[in-house]
């Protein structure tokens, strides 16, 4: 070694001089170290190594992605804190007292449990107890960085879920979920994605505006409702991105520029992106494509699941298709066809009953993919809502008529479908009596002739029932005005009243029928569009036709939809019992309901006369048992061959005033120092 007081000897004549270069030390900024806990796994981990190995490959990956200047958190002295998170064994807030995290490091806690409804994987960064002098805090807090900045936080996946543990893609067959993909989009939201303040103040009308994710995206990127994820459908150089909402089973979505752009405008630096997953093929379609009929659709047990039905020489015949619009939820489910995008084929809404938050998603007939998520109409909402949908603007597309239920005014609002969004087209009260709290139920339909499907609102209870008619072409200039003067079906009678809006002879005119509810006899009505076109009272003009669809003394009563299901040109009339004891159903022809219902056979939509809830029938499908947690949609046949999996977060409780996120607000409020916890579930 040569040193300051060694002269060096003279070199030979013969030798060239040469430069020594002295290595620096490393000034670049370094990579985070995500460090797996495995201290509340209760086996799912320890018992299995090939899922040890993926959640591990994934930690790396990311935090080889991202850099960061993190403090270490070293607690000593009068300078404590408290790792909170929600422990993933039980669900329950924990926490750990002094725990030393070093620089540049986060600490994320996993395990598994039985979660419920429908999550697959729950996560989010973890909160804080902090007290000490304001440099300690401000290093629990801040991590002395000026971007996002955690000291870890905790992810719990499900038991129930049949996951594909592989490092590849060999083995991912159309009945697994890939647990690969599920913990990348997991820690994306612990590393602050649809959950961090820096995410959400790049956030506005409906979009993420982050100046990385601008660049690679070309553009701002849409995002779902809840604001915590790209939009449905969202791709990059026409691949899937990590934070879209929405998996397949049988499919490998890994880390894509896009995701890691967004780490950036959160104030994560950038390394390198992570190795893309080898890609996976798309999951089959459907054994029976919804587009291949014109089904209507049957529910009322309590497994969530739509069942389609199409009409053959005058017998139901079962699609082979099923709907499961919210998976693992089982409470009512109602839902309403139409072509939201214009391409010709009969597309989904489905709503929800009381208990949740009140919203509808829309998923695209054509392959079932989701063409809106679900999305909140009257925010904190949990009475339930009810859904119709047809052409209201006459633009060649149907727009979604929604009414709230008992508890609620009679709010009804008409959306377009736009860019994967609800876009506002009307918004009114029924009946003109707003302090109305019965409920309302919705229909519609071109009653008129005249191009323009009109809407047609009835009373749900704890009134005379009542139907109220508004002219679709003032709705589409978004004004209430009534196409017909409102009038009382059944004079005296107070039930909640379902109606449908079809044309039955082929006529033009869509004819009107109504029957009440459970509560009273399925005493059916039809009055034809043609004469209410005519003019005079509603009341007063005669019917095309008067029957019981059911036994006068059986109080089911009816369930309805109108819908050409033979493809003849005319609707059908399909009926639906209300009794939990009966649950059969009825299809009529104009022929059948003006001879006074004779001729039409009975059916088991079901499969059997007991339900919980009685059937529902097309526009209005569902089941009665209440559970506030919803998945997203999936299609399934008769064999796992076409589950859609939907990957779905609520946002941090500061940022959305759901009731999900209230919950959580005054969990985290329920201490007095400095502490915050965010949450992310993903069904």
């Amino acid at each position: 070694m040569w040193n300051s007081r060694t002269p060096r000897p003279a070199s030979p004549p013969s030798q060239r001089a040469f430069l020594i270069l002295e290595c620096l030390e490393d000034r670049e900024v370094p990579a985070v170290v995500i460090q797996v806990d495995y201290t509340y796994d209760t086996g799912f981990f320890t018992n299995n190594p090939n899922a040890r190995a993926v959640i591990e490959r994934v930690a790396s990956e990311l935090g080889n992605s991202i850099s960061a200047n993190l403090a270490a958190i070293a607690p000593s002295g009068s300078n404590t804190w408290s790792a909170r998170f929600f422990n993933p064994a039980t669900g329950s807030q924990t926490s750990v007292s002094n725990v030393t995290i070093p620089a540049n490091t986060l600490r994320v806690f996993v395990g598994a449990r039985t979660l419920s409804g429908t999550q697959a994987a729950v996560g989010g960064f973890g909160g804080y107890s902090v007290s000490g002098s304001p440099a300690w805090i401000n290093t629990v807090q801040t991590r002395g960085w000026s971007g996002f900045a955690t000291w870890g936080g905790s992810i719990s996946f499900d038991t129930r879920v049949n996951w594909h543990f592989g490092q590849t893609t060999d083995g991912l067959t159309s009945g697994k979920l890939d647990f690969y993909s599920v913990a990348v989009h997991e820690f994306g939201h612990v590393l602050g994605i649809g959950t961090a303040n820096q995410w959400y103040a790049n956030v506005s009308s409906g979009a993420f505006h982050g100046t990385h994710a601008r660049s690679v995206y070309g553009g701002p990127v849409p995002l779902t409702s809840d604001g915590a994820h790209w939009a449905n459908n969202v791709t990059l150089n026409g691949q899937p991105v990590s934070l879209d909402p929405t998996i397949s089973f049988g499919q490998r979505v890994g880390w894509t520029a896009l995701d890691a752009a967004a780490l950036r405008d959160l104030g994560w630096g950038a390394v390198s992106p992570p190795p893309a997953p080898p890609p996976s093929p798309p999951p089959p379609l459907a054994r029976v494509p919804l587009a291949s009929t014109r089904p209507v659709a049957f529910t009322g047990s309590t497994n969530g699941v739509v069942t389609m039905y199409t009409v053959a020489n005058g017998q139901l015949v079962p699609t082979g298709q099923q709907l499961i619009p919210f998976v693992g939820y089982q409470g009512a489910i109602r839902v309403a066809s139409g072509d939201f995008n214009g391409d010709g084929i009969l597309d989904y809404a489905f709503t929800v009953g009381a208990g949740p938050q009140s919203v509808v998603q829309i998923m695209d007939g054509r392959d079932g993919s989701i063409m809106v998520g679900q999305t909140a109409i009257f925010p904190g909402f949990r009475g339930g809502l009810f859904v119709a949908a047809a052409d209201i603007d006459r633009d060649g597309r149907a727009e979604l008529v929604v009414s709230a239920d008992a508890g609620a005014g009679p709010h009804i609002q008409t959306f377009r479908v736009v860019d994967g969004q609800l876009q506002l087209q009307s918004s009114f009260f029924a009946f003109d009596n707003p302090h109305y709290r019965g409920g309302a139920r919705v229909a519609a339909g071109d009653l008129n002739r005249d191009g323009f499907a009109d809407v047609v609102v009835t009373t749900g209870g704890l009134a005379e029932g009542r139907v109220a008619i508004y002219n679709g072409a003032e709705l589409a200039r978004g004004v209430a005005t009534r196409l017909y003067p409102d009038f009382h079906p059944f004079v005296g009678l107070m039930a909640g009243l379902n109606a449908a809006v079809g044309d039955m002879d082929g006529d033009g005119f869509g004819e009107l029928a109504v029957v009440p509810d459970r509560g009273a006899p399925g005493h059916v009505k039809i009055w034809s569009g043609a004469t209410l076109a005519s003019g005079g009272h509603p009341s007063g003009l005669p019917l095309v036709a008067s029957f019981y669809a059911f036994p006068p003394n059986d109080p089911g009563g009816g369930r309805i939809v109108l819908r050409d299901l033979d493809g003849n040109g005319r609707a059908d009339l399909v009926v639906a019992s209300g009794n939990p004891n009966n649950g059969v159903a009825r299809v009529f022809d104009i022929t059948q309901a003006v001879a006074g219902g004779g001729g039409a056979p009975s059916f088991l939509p079901l499969g059997t006369p007991n339900t919980f809830d009685g059937v529902y029938a097309g526009s209005q499908a569902g089941t009665t048992n209440r559970d506030s947690t919803l998945g997203e949609a999936r299609m399934d046949d008769d064999s796992p061959t076409n589950n859609r999996f939907t990957a779905m977060a609520d946002p941090v409780s500061h940022q959305c005033n759901c009731v999900g996120c209230r919950a959580l607000a005054e969990l985290v409020a329920s201490g007095d120092e400095l502490d915050w916890l965010g949450a992310i579930v993903v069904p």
